[in-house]
């Protein structure tokens, strides 16, 4: 008898490059830091283009499952649970590059129908869309980097210098000094 799953997907565009963000997607240890109600977050073994990750779900009946994860090196990953009662059945990635600076992301989460969706603690990980707003949070703060404008000016740009702070404000130079402390 085939699973029943329930799937849902996001898609979005991340302000960040196609394989930072893939990289991010594939470092499991980290998934801790941006995955919803995860616990615990383990890569237990790659070979190739094959990754083991134990993962730990928050919940009144917390679980610890394994995924089998399989990816596609800068385009997206697919990962399944083979060992362990979850909500999530599968979760596929894909990544690929948008205007330059950008990456088109999207994500669709297999949903296992059982009384666990009655569970709120294992909505935030089903949910698709809190899902790819995580990634681009966490991606956005961990690869902090030039913002890409695609039309406009750069009208100012700050530097620290061994000399000291530098501006350079409509392509002019000008140093900042500290201010002295005035009693007024």
């Amino acid at each position: 008898m085939p699973l029943l799953s329930l799937p849902g997907s996001a898609r979005g565009v991340i302000p960040c490059a196609p394989e930072l963000v893939y990289k991010a997607l594939a470092d499991y240890d980290a998934w801790l830091e941006w995955v919803p109600s995860l616990t615990s977050a383990r890569l237990l073994t790659r070979e190739h283009m094959l990754a083991i990750v134990e993962l730990g779900l928050d919940g009144k009946d917390a679980e610890t499952l394994m995924m089998e994860c399989v990816e596609t090196p800068r385009k997206g990953i697919l990962a399944r649970v083979i060992e362990g009662k979850a909500p999530i059945h599968e979760m596929e990635w894909s990544v690929e590059a948008a205007d330059p600076g950008f990456a088109k992301v999207s994500v669709t989460i297999k949903r296992r129908i059982g009384l666990h969706l009655l569970n709120p603690a294992s909505w935030l990980v089903l949910n698709p869309a809190k899902c790819l707003a995580a990634l681009g949070s966490w991606v956005s703060a961990a690869n902090p980097g030039l913002e890409a404008v695609m039309d406009g000016e750069n009208l100012f740009e700050l530097w620290e210098t061994e000399a000291g702070l530098v501006c350079w404000i409509r392509g002019r130079k000008y140093k900042l000094m500290p201010a002295e402390d005035s009693q007024a």
